[in-house]
């Protein structure tokens, strides 16, 4: 009986193990936890902080920016200019037939996310604070304080998206 009890503990233990960060990691929600990124860069997404911005409340934008989502694998605008110290609502607008995704960020975060998509085969279609996921006929908002001067990119990376030019950017003054 004591063996038998044992044995069971064991399992259940593994079990709970492997649904608390076991090495698949996965997390809550099904979407998995990128275990090779930087430190800073898993910082920069936890809680929101970003080095080029933060998201904000609608409330707070001084204006409100539409963003066209092209099946030609183009947005409109293709650029924008802001103001350091702005805070905008992106109204994004997917007017194709395809699946398109808004993400806001500087290079590196673009080169992420489109090996994150990659990787996934295009399935992994969620929402962080700096991207939105926009079905076809559908109308999604983002709002984003600009913390400093500089230059954005905002990129589309369902597979194949980013690679044929589906990118604006954003000039920070």
């Amino acid at each position: 009986m004591y063996r038998k009890l044992g044995v069971t503990l064991l399992v259940a233990f593994g079990f709970v193990a492997g649904a608390c960060g076991g090495d698949d990691g996965g997390e809550a929600g099904g979407e998995a936890a990128d275990t090779t990124a930087a430190p800073e860069m898993e910082d920069e997404h936890e809680g929101g902080a970003f080095a080029f911005g933060e998201p904000a409340d609608a409330a707070e934008a001084s204006r409100v920016i539409e963003v066209s989502m092209l099946d030609a694998m183009r947005f409109d605008p293709s650029e924008i200019d802001v103001t350091a110290g702005e805070t905008v609502t992106f109204r994004v607008v997917n007017i194709g037939q395809l699946d398109h995704d808004f993400t806001l960020g500087d290079e590196a975060t673009q080169q992420e996310h489109e090996e994150e998509m990659a990787q996934a085969g295009g399935t992994e279609m969620h929402e962080d604070p700096n991207a939105v996921t926009v079905e076809p006929g559908q109308t999604k908002e983002l709002t984003w304080r600009f913390t400093r001067a500089g230059e954005l990119i905002y990129g589309c990376h369902i597979p194949g998206h980013y690679a044929a030019g589906m990118l604006g950017t954003i000039t920070i003054s």
